[in-house]
């Protein structure tokens, strides 16, 4: 008995699959045929308030957030007697912003004394060894 095997090389170029001679030229007519009836619904029509509605309701929004945002800043201004204001003023006196000033300068002279402490005694460490 022969067996005979299929290459991909010998099916290069050919179209393996087939359809029956006449298929095609009635197949939209039969299946239109073995739908069932149905009805046609009337489309329902759109009014212009159904159109508009969600602009109306996004429009409520915005105002309500305004007008809630007005109240309270009005009440934080009649509150203060002034405009409110993120930005905090503070005065402070010459004398005592001096004091902070040469504190602060004696601390940077403290830690740059102590870097160089440091420096000088890992020279010392290296020259030793």
């Amino acid at each position: 008995m022969k067996t005979e095997q299929n290459n991909l090389e010998d099916l290069k170029g050919k179209n393996p699959f087939s359809v029956p001679q006449g298929y095609m030229e009635g197949l939209t007519s039969q299946i239109m045929s073995q739908l069932p009836e149905k009805p046609r619904e009337k489309t329902k029509q759109v009014s212009l308030l159904d159109r508009v509605r969600p602009w109306l309701y996004m429009a409520a929004v915005f105002a309500g957030l305004g007008l809630f945002f007005k109240v309270i800043v009005g009440e934080q201004q009649t509150n203060e007697g002034k405009s409110a204001s993120l930005i905090v003023k503070t005065e402070v006196p010459e004398d005592s912003m001096a004091a902070i000033q040469a504190e602060d300068d004696m601390e940077y002279f403290e830690y740059l004394e102590e870097q160089y402490d440091n420096y000088l005694l890992a020279e010392e460490m290296v020259d030793f060894e």
